[in-house]
């Protein structure tokens, strides 16, 4: 069997094995702590004043399904497709501005200053955790709205396939864009510098044929194992991204689970991210060059 069969067929195994395990350990977990709310879309929590205005919390275990007032299949399914917009979208912004990028640093390799700023930038953006650009997002949002006589630039919250995608999918998206544009860039200088390259520029084609027909070729698969490194840390930030716009996805409806103690909503947003993030990692691993080779 060869080895991208075998790296195929194992997603399904880890799915299968973690998703037992969760099934058993996860009533067990959740006995071990009070349900709590999280996030603003959680509709739990009865503020009762105390005799001395004291705010307590009750009512906070129930089923999302009761939360929501939503059959459990349709509100899972409806959480599934919210994210998997927001991923698809990362998907395509990581092979487009990402393999942009890359070529554009690997073109500038012998400006100095210019590629070693990109290069910094690119290093910043992967360095930098997804949700940490939100906050910087939002909060860069409602400054330059407020100060724009009381404006509104984009909504800051909130579920739509509209303006409400911008901020949550530019967050998302900035692991696989660096990721892409990085790998592609390292890839790109080191066939800028093969031989056949130099015989090509000895010929006197034009520098964007050599790009397209000469180049691009061996670069082709390292836009896909950067897209799939870049979205595994995408969907690991997936669940605070969604509940700080107030997305709902399967990400936030995670975290809902577990304050709501909903066991079943848990094992089910779980398996759905387990299952992303293994198809991601397959797809970084069969993309790898080398694992080509060794394929064919």
């Amino acid at each position: 069997m060869s080895y991208i069969a075998a790296r195929v067929l194992r997603i399904p195994l880890v799915v299968a094995l973690i998703g037992s395990a969760l099934l058993l350990l996860t009533p067990i977990a959740m006995g071990q702590y009070d349900a709590f709310a999280v996030g603003r879309a959680t509709q739990c929590v009865s503020a009762v004043l105390g005799p001395f205005g004291r705010v307590t919390v009750r009512n906070c275990e129930q089923s999302l399904s009761s939360l929501y007032h939503r059959p459990f299949l349709d509100l899972m399914l409806d959480a599934t497709g919210r994210s998997l917009v927001l991923l698809l979208g990362a998907a395509v912004l990581g092979l487009t501005l990402g393999s942009l990028i890359g070529i554009a640093l690997a073109l500038m390799r012998k400006r100095a200053l210019a590629s070693g700023s990109v290069v910094g930038l690119l290093a910043l953006m992967a360095a930098i955790p997804s949700f940490f650009l939100a906050y910087f997002l939002q909060i860069f949002v409602i400054v330059v709205g407020a100060g724009d006589q009381g404006g509104r630039l984009l909504p800051v919250f909130g579920f739509g396939y509209d303006e409400h995608i911008v901020l949550p999918l530019l967050s998302i998206s900035v692991p696989a864009i660096a990721y892409t544009a990085q790998l592609t860039a390292t890839r790109m200088q080191e066939v800028l510098d093969a031989e056949f390259v130099t015989t090509a520029n000895a010929k006197g084609l034009l520098q964007s044929r050599i790009v397209l027909v000469h180049v691009l070729p061996h670069i082709r698969p390292v836009l896909f194992e950067g897209l799939g490194s870049g979205l595994r840390v995408s969907v690991a930030s997936l669940p605070i991204i969604e509940l700080l716009f107030n997305w709902n996805g399967i990400g936030a409806f995670a975290l809902q689970s577990v304050g709501v103690k909903d066991g079943a909503a848990f094992v089910f947003t779980a398996v759905v991210l387990v299952t992303v993030f293994a198809v991601l990692g397959a797809i970084a691993d069969i993309s790898r060059p080398r694992v080509l080779y060794r394929a064919t």
